[in-house]
């Protein structure tokens, strides 16, 4: 494929951003909404820093996918124009919408460390697959999804911690660890312009490597199961237990997240609104 028909997929989430270190409180009225839009003008920009770089490493076309919370968080006019957004709920049970083989790099933005990593900025959630031969955290389950497409996940940006989960699963991708892990609560964040900067260097030098990263692809048939902390996604201490009595078993880990998802009880359902939102 020439470089001018190149495809980028961006998954974006916000933990990661820099600046960011607390879980947002989505009630109406709640007192720290300054802070809500604040975190989201802090996410915008380091997505636009990676869409950018995408289009000047050759991308014709950048597709972002908002998977944070109501997965309506990004500032539409604060981006690119040449970009292009999936935003809302998802209720299909497709984690990575628009994703398939035509792609030719995932691009992963504001991403924490898996649950269970010491001292991670708000990791959470660690995927059981074929009964803990592999454990993945959100970074982990994107670039295995998208391996099942034939996908290399090429860049990350986050912490140092799920930097270094990553690298180790996906050797040679690159990274920009925008903040220094201090704590689940607490980190030493890159200025915003700084961050930015690792960021659109880190993609462009992703992008440039794309054909030598291999994706990540588990082998079928593969079972999965989520571990879900048993008193809280940042406790370390108290251990964790299965979000099914049964592992799900699939031929490639795209099916086996959209049968997990569409049985797990807490994932919404085509007629339920997104939490955090009221409709007048």
């Amino acid at each position: 494929m020439r470089a001018k028909d190149m495809k980028v997929y961006i998954q974006t989430d916000l933990e990661g951003v820099a600046g960011v270190v607390f879980f947002e409180n989505r009630q109406p009225g709640a007192e720290n909404q300054e802070h809500r839009r604040r975190m989201r003008r802090l996410l915008t920009g380091e997505v636009d820093a990676a869409a950018r770089a995408a289009f000047d490493a050759g991308a014709s076309q950048v597709v972002i996918n908002d998977n944070h919370g109501s997965c309506y968080n990004i500032l539409f006019e604060e981006l690119d124009a040449r970009c292009e957004m999936v935003h809302g709920r998802n209720t299909n049970g497709c984690w990575l919408p628009s994703l398939d083989s035509t792609f030719d790099a995932l691009v992963l933005v504001g991403m924490h460390a898996m649950g269970g990593t010491p001292n991670a900025v708000l990791g959470h959630t660690r995927w059981l697959v074929n009964d803990g031969a592999i454990c993945l955290g959100e970074s982990g389950m994107a670039a295995a999804v998208a391996g099942s497409f034939g996908v290399p996940a090429v860049f990350i940006s986050g912490d140092d911690r799920v930097a270094g989960e990553m690298s180790s699963l996906v050797p040679g991708i690159a990274t920009a660890a925008v903040k220094q892990a201090l704590g689940p609560y607490q980190a030493q964040s890159r200025m915003p312009p700084a961050a930015r900067a690792m960021i659109a260097a880190g993609v462009r030098d992703g992008l440039k490597r794309r054909r030598e990263i291999k994706p990540v692809v588990v082998p079928g048939p593969l079972k999965l199961n989520l571990l879900e902390s048993v008193a809280g996604n940042l406790d370390q201490t108290k251990g964790f237990r299965r979000a099914l009595p049964e592992d799900i078993t699939a031929g490639n880990m795209h099916e086996a997240l959209k049968l997990f998802l569409a049985r797990v009880p807490w994932y919404p359902r085509p007629t339920e609104l997104p939490d955090g939102f009221e409709y007048r």
